[in-house]
């Protein structure tokens, strides 16, 4: 895999991504996996959810739930203004928002993509109040290490192991795994 030279090398791969995740491609595993995502996430939470695409997470969100969003695509924001109480164009190494301002942060896939998850996970934790979310793809499922190489947003494939590591980084990690993926909770 071609490891990018900059953190703006990595954004500028993102801002515009080719497509809508809820309309192009949702299928029943991602589904599967989005609803083990949200699980965790109660009706009265204030939700934020990093890499938000085109706003897909108030499906899988619960009823109540204040669901808010970030990306680098403006028009992928552009259409997730739609769905949710807020959407903004930003990175997820420099969120918009106040100190605890959201109960849960959500990173769906977004670690195998960005030039530091660290920092990522620093600032999910900076606005976070009680816990951090998200999925990845483990190195065994479709968008695995065989494949990382060939795919062209992709900067990392975690085992349990390296994802263990950077999530450490910020609290003691709870991972489980799904088809293609790995589900990680840490609470604050």
């Amino acid at each position: 895999m071609a490891q990018p030279t900059s953190e703006n090398v990595c954004v500028e791969r993102h801002v515009e991504y080719p497509y809508d995740v809820w309309a192009d491609s949702m299928n029943a595993v991602q589904r599967k996996r989005l609803v083990a995502l949200f699980a965790p996430v109660l009706p009265t939470d204030r939700l934020l959810d990093v890499g938000c695409n085109s706003g897909y997470a108030v499906e899988f969100a619960p009823r109540g739930c204040e669901v808010w969003g970030v990306d680098v695509s403006p028009a992928l924001v552009a259409k997730a203004r739609a769905k949710l109480a807020g959407a903004e164009v930003a990175r997820a190494e420099f969120l918009p928002f106040d100190d605890q301002t959201f109960d849960v942060v959500a990173l769906g896939e977004i670690l195998e993509h960005v030039f530091d998850p660290r920092d990522v996970l620093a600032e999910a934790t900076r606005v976070a109040r009680r816990l951090i979310i998200g999925s990845t793809p483990h190195e065994d499922g479709a968008w695995g290490a065989h494949r990382v190489a060939t795919h062209p947003f992709h900067v990392r494939c975690y085992t349990r192991s390296t994802l263990r590591d950077d999530l450490s980084t910020v609290g003691a990690p709870t991972i489980t795994e799904v088809p293609h993926m790995y589900i990680f909770r840490v609470t604050l």
